[in-house]
């Protein structure tokens, strides 16, 4: 390992930045350029050698004081590239700046973590091979899933792709300040994203019958991977059982194929 470099935003080689991401194993959408450009708005970062691994820095400033912060809808950022050991992260993390006086970093899943600084948190999330035949997948299914899909098929629900951005938006705008802080121009950052990412996006839409949304979700791919990435589920699809639907149709779609569908946590 040679050395480990802080650049100011305005010195990311943007285009060796995504080819470590898109040749990195524990490569994931979050920390693509255009991401956190989207995200972030404001991100420096640390870079071994010439972008072998990479760390995405999202970072603030409040009362003269700057921090890193982890962005919204940005479950897991970290160290990314290939053969990455507990040292190599412990590295990473004492090359952080001094003038960051407070970190809120989320690691991913290829990140094993040393380092006795600080509260670390260990958080799970799901993910789902579709590798095997929908047949195959469909036997994995809770009883619980199985009710709520037939639930709403007896219900007439119908399912819908390619409905729009701000059908989903919609109900997140009216969902998400029940359970979260939403911050200001949260939606605008997430529809700069998805018009990043658009031509490799899935929008799905369960209907009732008489035609209101009831569950919807915009899929981001990246590389092998599916997102399930920004929800809106309005409180009358539990009754219907719309949310379960909408993954089984998702999952039947896709199944057979090399993905990993990411449920986020």
């Amino acid at each position: 390992m040679k050395s480990i470099q802080y650049l100011l935003h305005a010195q990311i080689d943007t285009l060796k930045w995504d080819n470590c991401i898109n040749h990195a194993a524990n490569g994931q959408l979050y920390a693509t350029a255009a991401y956190l450009n989207s995200m972030a708005v404001q991100w420096d970062a640390l870079v071994l050698n010439d972008y072998e691994m990479i760390m995405p820095l999202p970072c603030r400033k409040k009362f003269s004081i700057s921090y890193l912060f982890q962005p919204s809808i940005t479950p897991a950022l970290g160290v990314i590239g290939n053969g990455i050991t507990p040292e190599i992260i412990n590295a990473f993390l004492l090359a952080i700046p001094k003038k960051f006086k407070v970190w809120d970093v989320s690691f991913n899943s290829g990140n094993k973590l040393l380092y006795n600084k600080g509260i670390i948190i260990k958080r799970n999330n799901y993910i789902l091979n579709l590798q095997e035949p929908y047949s195959q997948l469909q036997q994995h299914y809770s009883e619980n899933i199985k009710r709520n899909i037939a639930k709403a098929l007896k219900s007439g629900c119908v399912i819908k792709k390619e409905i729009s951005f701000n059908e989903v938006a919609a109900i997140c705008k009216s969902e998400f300040p029940k359970f979260t802080k939403v911050e200001n121009g949260l939606f605008e950052k997430l529809h700069e994203v998805y018009n990043s990412f658009n031509k490799s996006a899935a929008a799905f839409g369960v209907f009732t019958k008489e035609g209101s949304l009831l569950a919807s979700c915009i899929f981001l791919f990246f590389k092998n991977r599916a997102y399930y990435w920004l929800v809106g589920n309005t409180p009358q699809s539990k009754q219907y059982g719309a949310s379960a639907l909408l993954l089984d149709s998702f999952i039947k779609e896709n199944a057979g194929k090399n993905l990993l569908l990411d449920f986020e946590g």
